[in-house]
């Protein structure tokens, strides 16, 4: 009964599939903390270029004037501005700072969808699995019954039935590893997006044109947009003069108003604005470096990932349903020899084992496909819902 419960498991249950999920990532914690963390930078870069701040002071004296005149208190009060100078190329820069900003956002909902998707895919490769071994789990069931109930009659010896009894219990250990198995990808997947349920296995197959259309890839566009900030940031800080400070001052003496208005301009000259100056060029170079390795790696893998899935296609999918219906076809065959005493018990267990193999097998071979696909996305920044058949 254990056995069919499984198989019925996903039909049972209040299940909600992958696209109902997608949304959900923008509620999670963890894209609330990144995205937070992102806007945080983009303010403190922003907030770094601009000068235009007030300072407003106050000074408070006495005077002992010595020939003997009027003593007194004296007071001062100022008020002055700082102005950022060629405030357009810094408008500039935030503009594409604000757009940087964006595009990393994006970026990251892009890469816990993938993950999500891989996540949900293993899940979902893995409950067939389960399905398959409960299925055949009824069937070394069936047989140990067998087996068992001819020991009571003489039919067969007691070590018959201990081999029986061990298959079986070889299949329900496997069983247990896989139900442990999706519990932690239930885990793993709420923690990426905030969910309490059951989850509704439906094909997750990828539109392999748009997976491997630079389009669909969040990535370039970013680091066009980070070498454009990049670019900014090198001009403005190549200028001589980014500010000026105007500084407004009056003064109360004893027997004097004075009244006087300040101007000043700082240099950006100097080992500490050079060094900015180095630096700035150094992070343009970095982001030109990084473009020509995204070209270059994003051709190589995806010539290699085709390659790879192509492989999987000729010998993966072609195969799975003739070996899944031979495989059953076998183990009838040789039950029902058995059972009629034309066939050894030794030979129908393999007919069994058989099975469990190519179970296990095709298990494999598809979670590696589906990770292979799943590592592309994260890469690239390829949002799965987008792409999805």
């Amino acid at each position: 009964m254990k056995y069919l419960f499984l198989i019925a498991l996903p039909l049972l249950l209040m299940a909600e599939n992958l696209e109902v999920l997608y949304p959900k990532v923008k509620t999670s914690n963890i894209y609330k903390s990144k995205n937070e963390a992102i806007k945080t930078k983009f303010q403190n870069k922003s907030a770094s270029l601009y000068k235009d701040s007030w300072q407003i002071g106050a000074g408070l004296g006495y005077a002992d004037v010595r020939d003997g005149s009027d003593n007194g208190s004296e007071y001062q009060l100022s008020l002055g501005k700082s102005f950022t100078l060629n405030s357009g190329g810094v408008d500039d820069f935030v503009r594409q700072n604000s757009h940087y900003a964006s595009l990393q956002t994006e970026i990251l909902e892009n890469r816990l969808s993938a993950q999500l998707w891989r996540l949900y895919g293993n899940y979902c490769i893995t409950m067939d699995a389960l399905q398959a071994k409960a299925e055949l789990a009824s069937v070394y069931d069936a047989i140990s019954k067998h087996i068992q109930k001819g020991v009571e009659y003489g039919e067969f010896d007691s070590g018959k039935a201990i081999m029986a009894q061990l298959s079986l219990e070889n299949v329900n250990l496997q069983i247990s590893k896989l139900e442990n198995i999706l519990q932690q990808y239930e885990l793993s997947i709420k923690r990426v997006v905030p969910f309490d349920g059951q989850f509704e296995c439906k094909s997750l197959e990828v539109d392999l044109g748009k997976l491997f259309d630079p389009e669909y890839s969040a990535l370039l566009p970013m680091l066009q947009s980070k070498k454009n900030v990049d670019t900014l940031s090198s001009t403005i800080t190549k200028q001589s003069t980014n500010s000026l400070n105007l500084n407004g001052l009056y003064t109360r003496e004893i027997d004097t108003d004075r009244y006087m208005l300040n101007i000043s301009m700082p240099l950006a000259i100097g080992e500490k604005n050079q060094a900015r100056r180095a630096a700035a060029m150094s992070q343009l170079e970095a982001t030109n470096y990084e473009m020509a390795y995204f070209q270059n790696s994003y051709k190589n893998e995806t010539i290699t990932l085709k390659r790879r899935l192509e492989i999987y296609k000729k010998y993966l999918f072609t195969s799975e349903e003739y070996i899944k219906k031979n495989a059953d076809i076998l183990i009838e065959q040789s039950n029902m020899r058995f059972r009629a005493g034309e066939e050894s018990f030794i030979s129908m267990l393999k007919a069994t084992q058989t099975k469990l193999q190519m179970i296990e097998t095709i298990l494999g071979l598809k979670i590696d496909r589906h990770n292979a696909v799943a590592k592309y996305m994260n890469d690239y920044a390829v949002n799965p819902k987008e792409i999805i058949k």
